[in-house]
């Protein structure tokens, strides 16, 4: 495919940089082991630019499909279970300590450090290059520290409880990511904080939306868009609900692009294509290809019955089953399989601004935005419910339209943690079983310490971190 094509220099350069990690990653010391003599160093601007194109690496596998694991947005029926994993049953079963092994460890942890590293090695050059003003310059460092963060962003929605807002305490105490900033693989490894974890996430993209260009021609490539986007849904995170609608609206004033929905082939398995016109940034994730592949995974019965008739979503998103069950087909990626899309898209920016306006009591505005982007979702024009009219209806309303249009983005899971910080909205999570005739049910209450998975215990033999509390 032509948008995402590697060229020559860019393929035997993160060849180099592959091979390295790979051998030091097969020991399992790949956050404290010496990187290899042999690493080809980029040394050009064109060169650094062709490490930040690497769609393979970096779009593909920033995000950890664990992301998906803890959702309410599906479930399995007991045979499907049988066949997977032990990994992967211990952890749709919320198992407190589920056992990685290697395959693991790569797809949920190396894959996405990976990224981190080609980010702090573009990051490391790029300190060494003379012309540090030109607009190439500025652009590269603007995509690095975007990947950063926002690799470090989907980690820390696996690997750590929700942020509190308003709780420095919490914040300060709660432990965080390793934060690995240099490309030294003798840099030993420590947990940062919470706070410091998003601290630096928000550090980073505030710099990014300095220095990157309001957007490029292929969306693999992070722009000024995509890291206002980001800050919008990372403000969101942390409950700072001005800082997330300023970001959304200065994101929306860049590409506030909506695809009409009726003029979607309702009859295909793929009715979104790949980099489709509200992509903001393109990234996907294929590491929970066996759990999410739609011919096993089902999606919530009522969640599926929230969908009105008139509701384009009902059709476009969803596949009734020959045994009556329903499968996810509105997939971002333009894919029908266990992979889905993990980037950013202009429907989220509208939910985040409207959501934010309710939480603070502009309820006519949020109103306004939902019905732009609502008049895109629906057959027929779209009309904010008269009898919904108070601030915590308004809001419940906003968020059950958000779920409905984000299901299988790697946002629900986020959504769930913060949520549950909110009596009105909390909820904890059954899945249940029948197999060989003995039902069985698993449960994830809100606010469990289970909601950060524990992390590979390998990384926690070799480094010494310390592990999340069950």
């Amino acid at each position: 495919m032509k948008k995402i094509r590697l060229y020559t220099k860019y393929r035997l350069l993160c060849a180099a940089l592959f091979l390295t990690i790979t051998a030091l990653y097969s020991c399992n010391k790949f956050l404290d082991e010496k990187a290899d003599s042999s690493l080809v160093v980029p040394n050009s601007l064109k060169d650094l630019q062709a490490l930040m194109d690497g769609f393979n690496v970096l779009n593909l596998d920033a995000t950890p499909g664990l992301i998906e694991m803890n959702t309410d947005d599906f479930y399995v029926s007991g045979n499907v279970y049988n066949t997977f994993t032990e990994f992967e049953k211990e952890a749709y079963s919320f198992a407190a300590e589920p056992q990685f092994i290697q395959t693991n460890i790569n797809l949920f942890w190396k894959n996405p450090y990976t990224v981190v590293f080609y980010a702090n090695v573009v990051l490391d050059r790029l300190q060494k290059l003379e012309d540090q003003e030109g607009p190439q310059y500025r652009s590269v460092k603007g995509q690095a520290l975007f990947f950063r963060a926002y690799t470090f962003f989907q980690l820390a929605q696996v690997y750590c409880m929700a942020y509190k807002n308003g709780d420095e305490n919490f914040n300060n105490t709660q432990l965080g990511l390793p934060l690995r900033l240099l490309p030294d693989f003798e840099e030993k490894s420590v947990r940062s904080t919470l706070g410091e974890t998003y601290g630096q996430i928000v550090k980073d993209l505030e710099v990014a939306v300095t220095l990157l260009p309001d957007a490029f021609e292929f969306t693999t490539r992070p722009s000024k868009a995509a890291a206002l986007a980001l800050l919008a849904r990372v403000n969101l995170s942390m409950e700072d609900y001005g800082a997330a609608l300023d970001h959304a609206t200065a994101a929306l004033q860049l590409k506030s692009d909506l695809m009409d929905y009726k003029s979607r082939n309702e009859n295909s398995t793929t009715p979104f294509e790949i980099m489709n016109p509200e992509t903001i940034f393109s990234a996907y994730c294929t590491s929970l290809f066996n759990v999410l592949d739609p011919a096993k995974a089902n999606v919530d019965k009522v969640l599926y019955r929230s969908y009105g008739d008139d509701d384009a979503r009902k059709v476009l998103f969803f596949l009734v089953k020959t045994d009556g069950t329903i499968s996810f087909k509105g997939n971002y990626a333009g894919w029908y399989n266990g992979s889905f899309f993990s980037g950013l898209a202009v429907d989220e920016l509208y939910l985040i601004k409207a959501e934010c306006q309710a939480r603070l009591n502009q309820l006519e505005a949020a109103k306004l935005t939902m019905k732009t982007l609502l008049d895109k979702r629906y057959r027929t024009s779209y009309r904010f419910p008269h009898d919904v009219v108070s601030q915590d209806n308004v809001l419940a309303y906003i968020l059950g339209e958000r779920r409905k249009e984000l299901l299988f983005r790697g946002i629900r899971w986020t959504d769930i943690k913060r949520l549950n910080r909110d009596p009105r909205f909390a909820k904890d999570i059954v899945r249940k079983l029948e197999i060989n005739g003995q039902e069985l049910s698993f449960t994830m209450p809100a606010n469990d310490p289970k909601n950060a998975f524990v992390f590979p215990q390998d990384v926690i033999a070799v480094t010494g971190m310390e592990q999340n509390s069950r």
